[in-house]
């Protein structure tokens, strides 16, 4: 037991140095200045992902775009036969009747 109560106390205060140290380092002023930097380009990273982000759905809709003219036009183009289908059915009624 007091071989893990020693081992305990030993983490304890390795973990304390550490911990003191990297506060201590954390206050001066090149860490202020490496602070400054990795949240100016956490921003800039933030900004390009939206600005990407942006860009897709500008692209999706320019697709659904056109894929909805394609489709009117080929449903434009079915209708026109349809019609002409349903003309020459009456002709051929009209002259039947005859």
């Amino acid at each position: 037991m007091e071989n893990r109560n020693s081992s305990l106390l030993i983490g304890l205060g390795v973990g304390s140095v550490i911990g003191a140290l990297a506060y201590r380092f954390s206050r001066t002023s090149k860490a202020k200045k490496l602070k400054e930097k990795v949240c100016d380009t956490f921003h800039k990273i933030t900004g390009q992902a939206e600005d990407m982000l942006d860009e897709a759905k500008e692209k999706a809709v320019d697709a659904g775009k056109t894929v909805a003219d394609k489709m009117a036009d080929k449903a434009f183009g079915l209708a026109e036969k349809t019609d002409d289908f349903k003309n020459k059915m009456h002709a051929m009624a009209s002259e039947a009747k005859k």
